[in-house]
């Protein structure tokens, strides 16, 4: 038979995975019979079909698991998450507690490689004040992941008080201290490479270093250099050590 395929919107479609198992599910498709593509691919295979079906239920570990592994950039997450859904409702309600599971193990990776991404973005994050306008911020981060939704209310908590954009490669997000609106890719050119605030806090920094605790090895693996050129601390790090 022709594969059913379900077409996903760019990034993490948790929304739109959360439709197309329900349908898919209603109608009794196994996940070989499936193709998940992303925007714009559809016809290369079987015309799709929109379900609009009942929800079921999922052990919370399930539920959670699935809107964090959305996220991955891998292009498989649609269909391994799926593969995860289709057998719990298969009767194998305890799978995830199945660590030697092949779906269950990678699936685990994946979840910990999103959760990971999601720390180093609520730490390395700088916002710089924009030259020539009112108190307002912006910054640039390069994610691994799609994650810039799921970190959005980290933000918004944290600097309810500032407006501030967050540019990433894969979409914007700006606040203006009563919403919250997504917007386009930007680049780094949107974000200022420092301001005056770093200044102080730079000297903060190198004040404050205890070579007595240094340890190379520990620092690059909690903060990896991919992450220092959007850090003003990270330019004295070499004089430092």
């Amino acid at each position: 038979m022709n594969a059913r395929v379900i077409s996903m919107a760019a990034g993490a479609d948790l929304e739109g995975f959360r439709r197309a198992a329900r349908g898919l599910i209603a109608d009794g498709i196994p996940p070989e019979d499936v193709v998940f593509a992303a925007t714009g691919e559809a016809s290369l295979f079987a015309p799709s079909r929109d379900a609009e079906a009942a929800p079921f239920s999922l052990p919370r570990a399930a539920g959670d698991l699935i809107e964090t592994v959305v996220c991955h950039r891998d292009s498989q997450r649609y269909a391994l998450l799926y593969a995860l859904v289709w057998r719990i409702r298969q009767g194998e309600r305890c799978l995830l507690e199945v660590h030697s599971d092949p779906l269950v193990h990678r699936l685990a990776m994946m979840n910990k490689s999103v959760r990971r991404d999601l720390h180093k973005m609520h730490a390395f994050l700088r916002f710089r004040r924009v030259e020539g306008e009112t108190e307002r911020y912006a910054a640039w981060f390069e994610p691994d992941h799609f994650i810039l939704r799921a970190t959005a209310q980290f933000f918004v908590d944290r600097f309810r008080s500032l407006i501030w954009s967050i540019f990433t490669p894969d979409g914007s997000l700006h606040w203006d201290r009563e919403r919250l609106t997504h917007g386009p890719a930007g680049t780094t050119r949107d974000a200022p490479a420092s301001d005056r605030f770093e200044e102080g806090w730079l000297g903060y920094y190198e004040s404050t270093f205890n070579p007595a605790r240094l340890n190379q090895t520990a620092m690059r693996a909690e903060m990896p250099k991919k992450y220092w050129r959007n850090m003003p601390e990270a330019r004295a790090i070499p004089a430092l050590v």
